[in-house]
């Protein structure tokens, strides 16, 4: 599996990145990498790690997309930047997945224009995996369209659903939508419309709305709303998820009695500290695209990047692109019968 890693334009230097990606190439069989980004530091990196620059692929490139940067900056100034050059690398197959840490913004903008987008998807979408339920709850759309259609939100539940049954083996995943009430005439109109398709939708195994209070429960697999709500909804969980450990931390450093609790139960809180890092999970996957592209957080560590490789790798080899390039006809015909409905009114 050929994985094209842009080393540049994250929080981190690119040898924490490059330090995540020898730990994987070790770790995970069939596994080459090639890294794009100024050589220099890609050399001293690798040599710090001791490892042999040969056993690797290097794209020298020294301009890069900033986290400031306007998102097409990545087709007109930044057009031969790590960025673009990975996205480039994918497009013409000389790679079989990219992973950036780099601006979001620009990531998605270059990956639907330079990647593109499978023939009869209309929005490619982000999907964040959030730590509840047994195997994580995808968000879908976490960022990337602000503005979304009924339309596009039925397409993100098969997106959402094929990729939580392929890659995370999860079978017949639970599908709900973001909405401020768990009846089906609540929300805005695009969400009452996406409710009605839903239920017509074949494949998909919907179980109505869902509201923030019960997202933490596990009740669904697949999390649909648009980009807006959920970042907003992915920002809340981190920062709860934050102020809770922040609150544990407090709690069993006062005193001598509470000292020594925490030391016994030192294992259970890691292991809840564990849950609750989102470096577990990798990356979130831009899906509904022609090959399949990683946006790892912006602050990605070596154990983040990592899993962002093993992510790659089990999207590329589990035939999820393939699936949702046939779902084409179960899509319409949600749509249609919601129409046929409507016009018989």
């Amino acid at each position: 599996m050929r994985i094209i890693l842009d080393v540049m334009g994250a929080d981190n230097k690119p040898e924490e990145l490059i330090r995540g990606a020898v730990m994987a190439k070790k770790e995970y069989d069939n596994c080459d990498i090639t890294f794009v980004g100024d050589k220099e530091q890609i050399l001293a990196a690798l040599s710090k790690e001791g490892e042999n620059k040969n056993d690797y692929g290097i794209v020298d490139c020294s301009d890069f997309v900033t986290m400031e940067d306007d998102p097409m900056s990545i087709v007109n100034t930044h057009a031969s930047s790590s960025m673009a050059k990975a996205l480039k690398m994918v497009s013409k197959g000389e790679g079989d997945a990219a992973i950036s840490c780099g601006n979001t913004g620009a990531l998605f903008t270059g990956a639907t224009l330079i990647v593109r987008r499978v023939k009869s998807i209309k929005r490619a979408a982000l999907g964040s995996v959030l730590p509840f339920g047994p195997k994580g709850m995808l968000l879908l759309d976490s960022g990337a369209n602000v503005t979304v259609t009924s339309e596009h939100l039925v397409q993100f539940a098969y997106l959402g659903s094929i990729y939580m049954e392929k890659v995370m083996g999860i079978e017949r995943p639970r599908v709900g939508l973001l909405n401020n009430g768990a009846e089906e005439h609540k929300g805005t109109p695009i969400i009452v419309e996406a409710h009605k398709m839903l239920e017509h939708a074949q494949g998909i195994n919907f179980i109505g709305n869902v509201e923030g209070k019960d997202i933490p429960f596990g009740v669904c697999d697949v999390l649909i709303c648009d980009g807006f709500a959920g970042n907003i909804a992915l920002k809340t969980t981190e920062g709860v998820a934050k102020f809770v450990m922040k609150k544990m931390k407090e709690v069993f450093s006062d005193g001598l009695t509470a000292k020594l609790a925490g030391l016994l139960i030192r294992k259970k809180l890691y292991k809840m500290k564990k849950y609750f890092d989102a470096t577990e999970y990798g990356g979130a996957p831009f899906l509904g695209l022609a090959r399949p592209v990683i946006k790892a957080h912006g602050n990605s560590d070596a154990n983040a990047i990592k899993n962002a490789i093993r992510q790659a790798i089990n999207y590329c080899s589990c035939g999820a692109i393939e699936q949702i390039a046939s779902s084409k006809e179960n899509f319409e015909a949600a749509v249609k019968a919601v129409s046929e409905t409507e016009n018989k009114k």
